[in-house]
């Protein structure tokens, strides 16, 4: 009956039946590999021809296709070249070369610190950094304390909808403005102290004597631990706890900035990095009106889209957070087509585009993807994949094999509440996404 529903739909509207159609249709009737799952897709070209719909306007757990939202807002509100900005302070003086005082690393937001991947920066690269406004200050020497203060971050630590099941323990939280990530030991929690044990280590090993200890700001000290072991902790923008607790008489000595956005999410999207997902969020909220906690930062993602159209439909949607761990998240695959179609519109496309990852790259989380598809055609799929427990998707571009950009498809498949084996699952979306790809 559903299925016939749809035919007559189609035949009022005009639509022909595409050889992709047909197969969605064989998908969801009775007896179809995805009949008693709940899913939608859409898949339309730049020249308006709609190839494939189904559900297109459903609200649907998104899982890491959240993430092609939060990029897209990003690269909007902040723009392609938008640094985060890390100070090197002090509350001392500088006698003959030697600093006799504190030193203060004062993070703001860089996502790219530590060695948990080998997609993140070699600790030369941010620690050279720092080390560089020492040595244009003169300083070879610090006679005091390495600090690390993380207090710029002031929002939940931990979201409170993200599942023990799905949250990936040192990958789904933002627990500083300073943060190292990576393992200690393991008996530093990441974030500001472990970050400035690290830098100090580092400098001692590099020739620069620190006399003093590694330590954090308090309140840095107290975010990070209730980070490490999983505690929810809400805490207003205007709360004061959430101030930094350095001294009003500290003295910048310069400022190290992180790679550029367009870096980072790339990295989002390629590595479905969810810890960088949460940074970018919390950063438009802050961008937007001062303010990083998921409530504020969730209306200044909506509001990030406007340039794009998608302020209004995004008010339809249900955004809990940046990276699709929550699966409060409920967006449709008609509004992540909306979002794809809208940024082609831009000057971001091709940046967009290429943050995508491709099947079969080594760079990304599609290694393994279309393992039989032909290299020509895994070559053309830009796309982001998707999955919580029982979810599975898969939203991107489809470039033309003949050049002609009117030809490129903007598509989303969403399956939610799936009780199979993933692997036939990825399998039946695989061979879906393929005959898209025969279509252009």
């Amino acid at each position: 009956m559903k299925r016939l529903a749809f035919i007559l739909i189609t035949f009022i509207l005009g639509i022909s039946a595409t050889p992709v159609q047909k197969t969605v249709n064989a998908l969801d009737a009775k007896g179809g590999a995805l009949e008693n799952s709940v899913w939608g897709i859409l898949a339309v070209n730049f020249q308006g021809d709609t190839l494939a719909q189904l559900n297109k306007g459903k609200r649907l757990t998104p899982a890491s296709n959240m993430k092609l939202v939060t990029t897209a807002a990003a690269y909007l509100k902040l723009g392609r070249n938008y640094t985060f900005k890390t100070q090197i302070a002090t509350d001392g003086t500088i006698q003959d070369s030697t600093l006799v005082g504190n030193l203060y690393i004062i993070g703001g937001g860089d996502p790219l610190i530590g060695n948990l991947f080998t997609y993140l920066p070699k600790e030369d690269i941010p620690f050279g950094k720092w080390r560089k406004v020492l040595e244009d200050n003169g300083i070879r020497r610090i006679e005091g304390d390495v600090i690390g203060d993380g207090s710029y971050f002031c929002g939940e630590l931990r979201h409170t909808d993200w599942s023990t099941e799905d949250e990936i323990s040192k990958d789904g939280v933002v627990p500083a403005g300073l943060t190292w990530r990576g393992e200690m030991g393991d008996s530093i929690p990441d974030g500001p102290l472990a970050a400035a044990t690290h830098f100090r280590r580092w400098l001692i090993e590099n020739g620069v004597p620190v006399s003093g200890i590694a330590t954090a700001s308090q309140e840095s000290v107290v975010r990070s631990a209730t980070a490490t072991h999983g505690l929810a902790q809400k805490t207003s923008a205007n709360d004061s706890s959430c101030a930094a607790t350095i001294p009003d008489s500290l003295v910048i000595l310069g400022t190290a900035q992180s790679a550029t956005l367009n870096h980072i999410a790339t990295i989002t999207n390629h590595q479905s990095d969810n810890f960088c997902a949460e940074t970018l969020i919390k950063a438009i909220g802050k961008a937007n009106n001062g303010s990083d906690d998921y409530d504020t930062a969730t209306e200044a993602l909506h509001r990030a889209l406007a340039p794009i159209g998608m302020a209004g439909p995004s008010a339809k949607m249900r955004f809990a957070d940046g990276s699709g761990l929550s699966r409060k998240n409920f967006i449709s695959p008609e509004f992540i087509v909306g979002i794809l179609m809208g940024m082609s519109r831009t000057s971001l496309y091709k940046d967009y585009l290429n943050s995508l990852p491709r099947p079969g790259r080594k760079d990304g989380t599609l290694q393994t993807r279309l393992p039989k598809a032909p290299a020509p055609v895994k070559n053309r799929i830009y796309m982001k994949s998707g999955s919580l427990g029982g979810v599975r998707c898969f939203s991107g571009y489809i470039l033309p094999s003949d050049g002609n950009t009117k030809k490129t498809i903007a598509f989303s498949i969403m399956v939610n509440n799936y009780v199979g084996k993933s692997s036939e699952l990825t399998q039946t979306l695989d061979n879906l996404i393929l005959e898209l790809a025969n279509e252009n």
